[in-house]
Formats: C-alpha cells, structure tokens, sequence
C-alpha cells in the first residue's frame, strides 16, 4: 500500500487482509490502496474521490452512501459486491479483473453512474436498479438478462450490445437502434417501445 488517507492508514497493520469491518475511512485524491484483500466489510459514506484501488479484493462487501467517483479499479476484484446510493461518475468498470466466482458481477441500486464506461465488459445478470446512467457506454457489452429497471439511461450508448433477455421495464431516457444489438427476449414497456421505434426512424403518432 502506499499513498496518504486514513483508509491506507487503518489497513496498514493487518498484513493485507480483513474481514467484518465498518469502514468510514476515505482515500484523498491520488491515494493509492493496493494489493489488499476485504472479505465482509462495509463501506459507509467513504469519499475516494479520484483515488485508486490496485490490485484489491473485495468479497461480499457493501458500499452504501459512498463516494467513488473517477476511482481507478486497475485489477481489482469486487466478488458479489453491492452498491446503494452511491455516487460513482465516469468510473472505467472494465478496469477491474474479472471475478469467475461471482454470482452477479454488478449489483447497483440507487446510484449515480454517469460517464460509465461498461465497454465489452462481462454485465450478464447485473443488477442496476433505480440507478442514473446517463451518457454511460455499453457498447459490445454482455447485458444478458440485466435489470435496468427505474434506471435513467439517457445519452447511453448501446451498439453491438448483447442485451437478450434484459429488463428495462420502467427505464427511461434510452433510444438505440434494436438492428445494432441483439435484443431477443428484452421486456420494455410502451414508453420504452416507442424511443426504439424512433431510434430506428419511425414515427408514432
């Protein structure tokens, strides 16, 4: 580990792993948290802001009321983690090493993920619930049966999106042209519909 912030502080002296903890600690701006490994823990309104999380991982944790905006995953793992009204903007998800043994690979409710990127990233039964995605990019993404539900999705980019079988009942904002990915199975609703058929140049009156 290496940087300044109290976080890096705290898990200094634990020779890299934890389990059970409540972690109200942040990371400034720059700081650097590599190579630890978390298992349990709780993240409650931690600022990271613009901080990087190298090399980590985290295993059945809970981030609630964070703020992670800008953070740097680079290889890190995050094994059935959960998100909740967390403030997550123009983070590259993609940046984070896969994690085989996760049951769902994302699971976001509440939170603001604007400028995303999810870029040919592995989403297949992610939840993103209630969630702002504006302008987020998942293009040649895997979406399979992800659950959009509630969620903003305005300005997000869908092209070669392989989003058979997802849920954006409910969702809003979204517009792309169904001919460009593959949506056998998707569920929409009536509003949903209608900015698809526009997207693909048809008007309904």
């Amino acid at each position: 580990m290496s940087g300044s912030g109290s976080l890096v502080e705290r898990l200094s002296g634990l020779d890299g792993y934890a389990a059970d903890l409540t972690i109200t600690e942040g990371l400034a701006p720059g700081a650097v948290l590599e190579g630890v490994e978390l298992e349990g823990c709780r993240f409650d309104g931690s600022m990271m802001e613009g901080a990087a999380l190298r090399g980590c991982t985290f295993t059945d944790c809970v981030f609630t009321g964070c703020n992670l905006s800008r953070v740097d995953l680079d290889a890190s793992r995050l094994v059935d983690c959960r998100f909740v009204d967390c403030k997550a903007l123009a983070v590259v998800w993609t940046r984070v090493a896969p994690a085989a043994l996760s049951a769902r690979p994302w699971d976001f409710e509440r939170c603001r993920l604007d400028l995303a990127s999810f870029q040919e990233g592995e989403l297949a039964g992610s939840r993103m619930v209630d969630c702002s995605l504006r302008e987020a990019d998942f293009a040649g993404a895997d979406c399979r049966a992800v659950d959009f539900a509630q969620s903003d999705l305005a300005g997000a980019v869908f092209v070669g999106t392989d989003l058979r079988g997802a849920g954006l009942v409910g969702a809003t904002g979204y517009a792309f042209d169904p001919s460009r990915n593959r949506v056998h199975g998707m569920k929409v609703d009536d509003t949903g519909a209608t900015g698809l058929l526009r997207a693909m140049g048809i008007l309904v009156e």
